[in-house]
């Protein structure tokens, strides 16, 4: 009986020193996460630099109108940033043969667009974005357009509005 006794006291001890370790180990992961600044140590990598609004864009399913507000001259950091536009569009329902597409383009130094386009076809409202290097300093331009159609894709109407982005 003594030996069975023996052996659950060294199999409580041991498993107390387990789990003081796997505590301690726990502890100390969560003390180092939370010391880790975001930004502040330059490894080289740059990541997003910035995520910019360009502008809105806004469509009517039963009036027939598409109107586009953009944010003026934008100035940002030459480097990989996300570019975005909000769009709504109202008054249709769904299956209604109504919709609109809205689309955003933005131009690099280089002068390549990068573009991402979405269409709906029933009221909503949402963001469209697109996300690049700059390709370094200098100028581009951002270009916001949307339009309102029928069943056929017949364009009820239209609007586009564009913009200079200084990168710098």
């Amino acid at each position: 009986m003594k030996i069975r006794n023996g052996s659950i006291a060294v199999w409580a001890v041991l498993a107390l020193v387990v789990l003081a370790s796997v505590g301690a180990v726990a502890a100390a992961q969560t003390g180092s996460q939370e010391n880790i600044e975001v930004g502040t140590e330059d490894t080289g990598d740059i990541g997003i630099l910035v995520v910019r609004e360009l502008g809105t864009m806004y469509t009517d399913g039963d009036a027939d109108t598409a109107r586009v507000i953009t944010n003026g001259r934008i100035t940002i950091p030459a480097g990989y940033n996300t570019f975005k536009a909000k769009y709504y569009h109202s008054n249709d329902e769904p299956l209604d043969g109504q919709g609109a597409i809205y689309r955003l383009t933005v131009y690099d130094t280089r002068s390549m667009a990068h573009t991402n386009q979405t269409k709906v076809d029933y009221a909503t409202s949402g963001t469209i974005e697109v996300s690049f290097d700059s390709q370094g300093t200098g100028e581009g331009y951002y270009e916001l357009w949307c339009e309102t159609h029928d069943w056929f894709d017949t364009e009820k109407a239209s609007d586009i509005g564009t913009d200079y982005l200084d990168y710098i």
